[in-house]
């Protein structure tokens, strides 16, 4: 007998270690899933980044070329183009091979090179157009005023060849890193769940063990508690009238009770549900997200639950925060480019169904690139920041607006019939961003470029909408600015 209950005693001290590694493995991983996350949503920021560069790249070809022709200085152009080329070539360079880059709030930050076989196909097939291409705009940068014409030509020649398929192959890389960041988010959850259920059933093969004992020894309360108070998990055992009849010290300190204060108390006093969660109810009356597992047990011949009780609410705020940092953008609290891809996906499948209209708008800042070079980017931060929350508050709650990326935003208007309506939304947006901002004591005067494409007029899917909204978003900065096309 003796014998048995050592043996018992070493295999349940075995069990509790275990579920104890397993518990904190499942919290390792979690923390490095945020971490992952965290990495894979600046790698897609910095994907659509190079979108904006690419066509920032052509607007300035083409301006250098228009303001040489004028007799005009093109020195600001040439040294946005400089900074142009550098950037996307340095994030091309670190999606290829790792490199030094520079992040969304221009502070410099290593970019490791994408994984997958598909990533690398694209980021290759890109590097191969990108390489005479870089050399062109070079050559215009370092170009003397008699040789500029000259390198121009090739370079302009070039870019109108060439630039749709680097913005296409930049738009499937951001879809295959989203893809990626899904993929492994899986993986690690499944991960988290086997560790999580292995740390379970450690437990409670634990505690059956320690109930095994118990009734070897004549079923001693007195051992019981000594076994349960060596768990690290909260452990109440339950009668069949929902009363306590054992509770460990960890319960005791969750709840906020003295010793043995909680026996003899309701079960349904401590847990009671709300909508579909349930909550803990402590002694001062504050409460918190409480998850429950429960196990049928023989104790001095009748039938008792005991309950393992945990609180989640930090669990509950870090996968908001993971969420948060996975669909929505880091500085403007927008949707990203991921959930705004998702929204339109299902708005065109319900104008599909209904056969109902759907509008796509195209939005581009006019002259902040100015503002950010004379002020500094913490001061183009918060302008960003402000016409984030002038669009938000011109546009009905089921309207979508989010960041695409730089200063450009992508607006949905569900149930948007006709073109006249889109045309009266980007009216009030051009006025809204036409005001003044008033940003640490500065005023400042931007306006809007914007696109307009209409469901299902102007396309049927998600790409074609966008492009064509972002098409006639660059005629209208073509025809002089703040305005829409």
């Amino acid at each position: 007998m003796l014998a048995r209950l050592h043996r018992n005693s070493r295999i349940a001290v075995i069990a509790i270690t275990l579920f104890l590694v397993f518990d904190f493995a499942a919290l390792a991983l979690n923390f490095w899933l945020s971490w992952k996350i965290e990495q894979q949503a600046i790698a897609i920021n910095l994907s659509g980044r190079q979108r904006m560069l690419s066509q920032r790249m052509v607007k300035c070809l083409l301006l250098i070329e228009r303001t040489h022709q004028r007799g005009a200085d093109i020195g600001p152009t040439l040294a946005e183009l400089k900074l142009t080329h550098e950037l996307f070539s340095n994030t091309l360079l670190g999606f290829a091979r790792g490199h030094i880059t520079k992040g969304g709030n221009s502070k410099p930050l290593f970019l490791p090179a994408v994984n997958g076989e598909e990533a690398r196909r694209l980021v290759a097939e890109a590097e191969g157009i990108w390489q005479p291409y870089e050399q062109l705009v070079l050559g215009v940068i370092q170009a003397d005023p008699a040789g500029l014409e000259t390198a121009l030509e090739p370079a302009l020649e070039y870019a109108v060849g060439n630039n749709l398929k680097l913005l296409d192959l930049m738009n499937r890389l951001t879809t295959e890193l989203e893809v990626q960041t899904q993929r492994e988010a899986v993986q690690i959850r499944w991960f988290q769940g086997a560790a999580f259920l292995l740390a379970l059933l450690n437990f409670f093969g634990a505690m059956a063990l320690y109930l095994h004992r118990m009734r070897l020894m004549s079923r001693s309360h007195g051992l019981l508690d000594s076994i349960i108070n060596k768990v690290p998990t909260c452990v109440v055992v339950v009668a069949n009238n929902n009363r306590i009849i054992k509770a460990n010290h960890t319960a005791e300190r969750l709840f906020g009770y003295a010793t043995d204060s909680l026996v003899g108390k309701s079960i349904n006093e401590l847990l009671i549900r709300s909508g579909n969660e349930r909550h803990g109810v402590r002694s001062d009356g504050s409460r918190f997200l409480a998850a429950q597992k429960v196990n049928e047990v023989m104790m001095d011949n009748a039938d008792v639950t005991i309950m393992t009780i945990s609180d989640i609410t930090q669990q509950r705020k870090t996968e908001a925060h993971l969420n948060a940092l996975a669909y929505h953008d880091m500085l403007t609290s927008l949707p990203n480019r991921q959930l705004f891809d998702d929204r339109l996906a299902q708005e065109i499948a319900h104008a599909e169904r209904n056969s109902s209209g759907l509008g796509l708008l195209f939005l581009d800042l006019d002259r902040f690139k100015p503002v950010n070079d004379a002020h500094g980017h913490e001061v183009g931060d918060k302008l960003l920041q402000q016409t984030a929350a002038r669009l938000k508050s011109s546009l009905r709650e089921v309207d979508t607006v989010s960041r695409w990326g730089g200063d450009e935003f992508t607006i949905l208007l569900p149930q948007v019939g006709d073109r006249t309506s889109c045309e009266k939304v980007a009216h009030i947006l051009i006025e809204q961003l036409g005001k003044p901002f008033e940003i640490d004591g500065l005023q400042l005067n931007i306006g809007a470029s914007v696109g307009i494409a209409l469901y299902p007029e102007d396309g049927k899917d998600a790409q074609t909408l966008i492009s064509h909204a972002d098409e006639t978003m660059y005629r209208a900065k073509q025809a002089g600015r703040n305005t829409f096309r």
